[in-house]
């Protein structure tokens, strides 16, 4: 079996790619392969030092549990894939909801809001099965499936709450000017105040120093 080997992009180096690997006659083992290799060993041992029986069985054992494993592996992605056909087929018509996505900064679907159609058609050719709806041309993957028939938008409460605490943070900011404008015109008054004060004083005792 191969495995996917992870490697960065060319173009971006931190953006991460994927290769897998195709099998060939090169990098996997059939059993029919494996006797044959078994039995060039077998020839081509030391007859001063042969093999041990316990060994041979050994290696056929890992052999036969390794092909049952792979067919298993083989066996369990088929059925998961006619499931999910199966179960991708049974929508069309449907009324459904799909998630509204959006790219963030990074590349990556950020559900946004919510869409109500009908399953027009379902799409196999891709590989994965894709959705499409009434008055969308665009094909949506099964994992934007939010659920059957009018979900509510599970998406609309954080997006609110965000415009919210906006709203709030900008009412926050107009009490603030507020009551500074009003310590403002406080602090002018009272010295306007002392100021008449301290002429009334000064012309007090101007008046008292000229009847005198």
């Amino acid at each position: 079996m191969a495995d996917n080997l992870s490697v960065s992009g060319t173009s971006n180096p931190y953006q991460t790619q994927y290769y897998t690997a195709q099998s060939n006659d090169k990098n996997t083992i059939s059993m029919t392969g494996f006797f044959q290799l078994l039995a060039t060993q077998l020839q081509n041992q030391d007859m001063s030092n042969p093999m041990d029986n316990s060994e041979i069985m050994a290696q056929m054992t890992q052999m036969a549990m390794v092909q049952s494993m792979t067919a298993m592996n083989d066996a369990m992605k088929n059925s998961t894939a006619v499931n999910t056909q199966t179960y991708a087929a049974g929508l069309v018509g449907q009324e459904v909801t799909m998630a509204v996505t959006t790219e963030n900064a990074y590349g990556q679907e950020t559900p946004i809001d919510v869409k109500y159609a009908k399953v027009e058609w379902v799409n196999f050719t891709s590989g994965n099965p894709t959705i499409k709806v009434e008055g969308d041309d665009r094909e949506y993957q099964l994992t934007h499936l939010v659920g059957m028939g009018r979900v509510p938008n599970p998406f609309k409460n954080s997006t609110e709450g965000e415009d919210v605490d906006d709203k709030d943070d900008v009412d926050n900011e107009g009490d603030g000017d507020e009551g500074e404008k009003v310590k403002s015109v406080r602090r002018l008054a009272a010295l306007k105040e002392d100021d008449e004060q301290d002429f009334d004083r000064d012309l007090e005792n101007d008046l008292t120093a000229a009847l005198i």
